[in-house]
């Protein structure tokens, strides 16, 4: 794979990814994709920086506009239209707020070109396209197309006019300067998550064994790892030595996650619990022993953890009852709460 390519993969899944987010991930730039609805009189093949858009139900119908993402770091767009030979040919399209529309920025060429949909393609020596008519209720031979926005134009060569020497095919394109426009999304939270465990603790995110954790077996002092921010599940295999109670305390440094009773612990070991997709819907919630802020025999303040955090476990937490020496214990992260 080349580096452009590589490049290109990235940005592209970026922007699918961040169609579903409010902030933008570090070190990636997300932004917002926007939405291109298109449409050629009379057939479209539609390419966004070389890649050929597959689905496109309306291709073939000049009436009805095709609608597709379009990654905010998208270089260009090319369009391969056919017409029909009757009246006129024309290409219209725009993003769902004006920002990209068909017009006479646009180039058009009627001469096929190797490698002509591509970002590296130089159309420099190419002519700019025609713009035929402002998209309006009613503009002959064509009518209104829901979806796009009006002050867009029909374009297509000069030789638009459906006889017998008007262009049949042609290959437009569109590069585009995205530093014009702002779709930046504010930076994603960066947290640390900090947790401890009487007495040792395996701990996971999304399913992956978190190893440096070089105070695993001693719950006065807390671990630290970074906490990504599209993680779902954190998960925590804890054991007691069967002195006194056994607990486990986690906290983020702004408080987004907290050991408490939205957490669900277990004494049962099920095969992939650990995993975002296993279902913990059965599982009881935690047993809360204790608040961290003051002192809960018989553990005392544990560094970098938040006073508001809950010592957590089974119900069976004390050990000299015959408490529940192992435990799994999970937390789902809901992405839609405010904090995220």
């Amino acid at each position: 794979m080349t580096l452009a390519i590589a490049i290109l993969a990235v940005e592209i899944l970026a922007s699918i990814v961040a169609a579903d987010l409010d902030c933008s991930p570090e070190p990636l730039p997300f932004c917002k994709p926007y939405i291109l609805s298109i449409t050629v009189d009379n057939t479209l093949r539609l390419f966004i920086d070389g890649i050929e858009s597959a689905n496109l139900p309306n291709a073939n119908d000049w009436t009805k506009a095709d609608t597709v993402s379009l990654p905010c770091h998208t270089r260009v767009i090319a369009v391969l239209a056919t017409d029909d030979g009757a009246l006129r040919a024309g290409i219209l399209a725009s993003t769902e707020d004006g920002s990209v529309k068909t017009d006479a920025t646009w180039k058009c060429t009627s001469v096929y070109q190797r490698r002509w949909e591509t970002v590296d393609f130089d159309d420099s020596s190419w002519p700019s396209a025609r713009a035929i008519a402002v998209h309006r209720t009613f503009t002959c031979p064509w009518m209104w197309i829901e979806g796009i926005r009006k002050g867009a134009y029909w374009i297509w060569t000069d030789n638009f006019v459906r006889d017998i020497t008007g262009d049949r095919v042609v290959y437009c394109r569109k590069r585009l300067d995205w530093s014009k426009f702002n779709r930046r999304l504010p930076p994603c939270p960066t947290r640390s998550l900090s947790i401890t465990v009487d007495n040792y603790m395996i701990l996971y995110l999304d399913g992956i064994e978190q190893r440096d954790l070089p105070n695993a077996n001693d719950w006065a002092k807390a671990d630290t790892v970074p906490l990504p921010w599209n993680t779902r599940v954190i998960a925590v295999k804890g054991t007691d030595d069967r002195h006194a109670r056994a607990g486990m305390l986690a906290s983020t440094g702004d408080g987004y996650i907290l050991t408490n009773s939205s957490w669900k612990c277990t004494n049962l070991y099920y095969a992939g619990w650990e995993t975002v997709t296993y279902d913990d819907s059965a599982w009881p919630a935690a047993y809360v022993s204790g608040i961290h802020e003051t002192y809960s025999c018989p553990w005392k303040i544990v560094p970098n953890i938040r006073l508001d955090a809950y010592w957590i476990w089974t119900n069976k937490y004390e050990s000299s009852a015959g408490g529940d020496v192992v435990v799994y214990c999970r937390l789902k992260i809901d992405k839609d709460s405010p904090e995220f």
